[in-house]
């Protein structure tokens, strides 16, 4: 595997290498057509997922998709408001490691108990993945007048979504 520093580095010289041209055309600014809130997990790439490019999608992530913390609901409002996003998306996926350890039971007093906290209150309902998808997308809406402005005014559409880790495709809730 080598040594990940170097693995870096060198993913990085093959990226300038491939994109050099279309780095280029981004420096003027950005222009993405969606906002994707999803979860860390490295199996979970949006901008290869949805075939997408340099500047096509405004991507947040974190541990099980949680819209919680000024991080998180802060980016997605810069989207809203300074990007003009017609579409934001909540996507959850299959396999979840922050779902699965919620599920193990609460979290202790550190930041990812926290999130495995936030992700226990959808347990209400027996599908906890689609439960924790919308009430991530209720929280969007309650927690930011800029989000739930835009969404009423129709300037913004917010969805769900779940990315299946198995085959690959994303079901659209």
């Amino acid at each position: 595997m080598g040594d990940p520093r170097s693995r870096l580095a060198e993913g990085n010289r093959k990226f300038v290498s491939k994109y050099d041209g279309v780095i280029q055309r981004h420096i003027a600014g950005q222009k993405p057509f969606a906002a994707i809130l999803t979860c860390s997990d490295s199996r979970v790439p949006p901008e290869l997922i949805f075939s997408s490019g340099i500047g096509e999608i405004f991507v947040v992530r974190d541990a099980g998709n949680i819209a919680m913390g000024a991080s998180v609901i802060g980016s997605l409002e810069y989207a809203a408001e300074h990007l003009h996003v017609p579409l934001m998306v909540v996507m959850g996926h299959t396999c979840c490691g922050a779902m699965a350890t919620a599920e193990q039971g609460p979290g202790d007093g550190t930041c990812a108990g926290e999130i495995i906290n936030e992700i226990r209150v959808c347990f209400k309902e027996k599908d906890h993945l689609r439960a924790n998808i919308r009430m991530q997308m209720a929280h969007l809406l309650e927690k930011s007048p800029i989000i739930s402005d835009a969404v009423r005014s129709g300037k913004l559409s917010l969805i769900g979504a779940v990315y299946h880790l198995e085959d690959g495709s994303v079901e659209f809730l």
